[in-house]
């Protein structure tokens, strides 16, 4: 499953990006992932579940917030 950025923007290193996605609260989650990851859909994620018409997803590294699995509205799925 494939997720839709908020923003996109170098990372700290030359084949890395850090990428925004919005989650179901509200709150943006930054997470560092290697060029290769993202794509003009998105970057994928791993399906967990669905509750309430939201997902769980999980993110293909720990954001710098520290988390890994996160709630997202539908209408990010890319």
């Amino acid at each position: 499953m494939r997720i839709k950025l908020k923003s996109r923007r170098e990372g700290p290193v030359p084949m890395e990006a850090v990428v925004t996605i919005s989650t179901a609260r509200g709150r943006n989650e930054e997470v560092i992932v290697h060029r290769s990851q993202i794509d003009e859909r998105g970057i994928e994620v791993y399906y967990i579940g669905e509750r309430d018409g939201l997902l769980l997803v999980e993110l293909p590294r720990q954001s710098m917030s520290g988390h890994q699995r996160v709630w997202v509205p539908k209408s990010v799925v890319a």
